[in-house]
């Protein structure tokens, strides 16, 4: 009869309707379980590449405050060496001075000790001959342990110490613009790397946002659903009810 079928019509139409909207939550579920697990996968992303960002922060602050102090000491030792070396020749030249006065060295000597050569004191055959006012005997430049000599090795020295300080200042320079070109192109990819998955969470959330309103408005279509099948229920399911009675309901 009409009444029978327009029941059997409205039970299969709810039914199905419920199932529909039980499967869509239980898909909705599947989805948000997805979503809340790529963004703790990203959030964790996100953590290591900002701990990275900060190591490599502190590393290149720390390197560049190494380096500064570096720059200072070598620079110094620089200068050092260079005033001593200076001083000593200013010792030299009152020692070449005063031997000169003395007759210790005579001026062709002096003029070949100036060039770094060496020339030996000219004694005559017998002391009577002597015409040097100091009794030195040999030139005070070559002996083993002469006052000039001796200076000029340590002025070679403080020379060599000039050399090597300048060369080692160089290598240490190009070693740390090396580390800071190294370390800033890791930190930029970092940051690049932390800003995209900034991003990429951001649309994770706004994706979970969205299944949690698309779940609460299913929810409630369900709820809606559920009660109409209760409805129906006293026409439809229950008793000899007449087709008013049904439809009614």
């Amino acid at each position: 009869d009409d009444h029978k079928n327009w029941c059997d019509t409205e039970v299969s139409k709810t039914n199905a309707s419920k199932t529909n909207k039980e499967e869509k939550i239980v898909s909705i579920d599947l989805k948000l379980d997805g979503a809340k697990a790529e963004v703790e996968l990203v959030g964790t992303a996100i953590q290591e590449a900002d701990d990275s960002i900060a190591k490599l922060t502190a590393f290149m602050e720390e390197a560049s405050e190494v380096r500064s102090a570096g720059k200072k000491e070598n620079l110094a030792a620089i200068k050092d060496a260079r005033k001593a070396q200076d001083a000593i020749a200013e010792a030299v030249a009152v020692l070449q001075q005063f031997y000169k006065e003395s007759g210790a060295i005579d001026k062709d000597a002096l003029d070949l000790m100036q060039q770094r050569a060496s020339a030996p004191v000219q004694l005559g055959d017998k002391p009577s001959t002597w015409e040097a006012s100091y009794t030195g005997v040999a030139d005070p430049k070559q002996q083993p342990g002469g006052i000039i000599t001796v200076l000029e090795k340590i002025s070679s020295d403080f020379s060599q110490m000039e050399a090597d300080t300048k060369a080692q200042e160089v290598t240490d320079e190009k070693n740390y613009l090396e580390e800071m070109k190294t370390s800033g192109i890791e930190k930029a990819r970092r940051e690049k790397e932390s800003e995209m998955k900034a991003q990429e969470k951001k649309r994770l959330e706004e994706k979970i946002a969205s299944l949690e309103k698309s779940k609460k408005h299913t929810n409630d279509e369900l709820g809606a659903v559920d009660q109409y099948l209760k409805d129906l229920s006293p026409a439809c399911l229950e008793g000899d009810s007449t087709y008013e009675d049904r439809k009614a309901a």
